[in-house]
């Protein structure tokens, strides 16, 4: 089993290439739980939704195709859009998401580090 950085993210239908050495961190959607001790010592787990996450992902970014406007009016939507990330091994992670962090570009490797939260599984 191979692994390592993300090959690419389609963000609302726009193909994204990452940097080789991200260590991108994710997680599907699913549930958190809590465990409540009981009064008579039984215990009971409290399942709370969590929503799905990556972070750390670095894509580059082309001024000719204006890809910072681009996830800028992304991130200025009222509503999630289509995200489907890549890993080096061929695993696929789709889901309905919206970009959360304040877009920064570094000028140096011309990349914005992304944060995208919403539905997110492995297809």
């Amino acid at each position: 089993m191979a692994s390592g950085a993300w090959e690419s993210i389609v963000i609302d239908g726009r193909r994204f290439t990452c940097k080789a050495d991200d260590d991108v961190t994710y997680n599907i959607s699913g549930f958190q739980n809590e465990i409540l001790p009981q009064g008579d010592g039984s215990n009971q787990i409290k399942k709370t939704r969590h929503a799905g996450k990556i972070s750390g992902i670095n894509v580059t970014i082309d001024d000719g195709r204006d890809d910072f406007e681009f996830l800028q009016q992304v991130q200025d939507k009222l509503e999630f859009v289509s995200v489907s990330g890549t890993k080096v091994d061929g695993t696929v992670l789709s889901g309905n998401m919206q970009l959360t962090e304040i877009l920064e570009a570094s000028s140096a490797e011309n990349t914005i580090e992304l944060t995208l939260e919403g539905s997110l599984e492995k297809l």
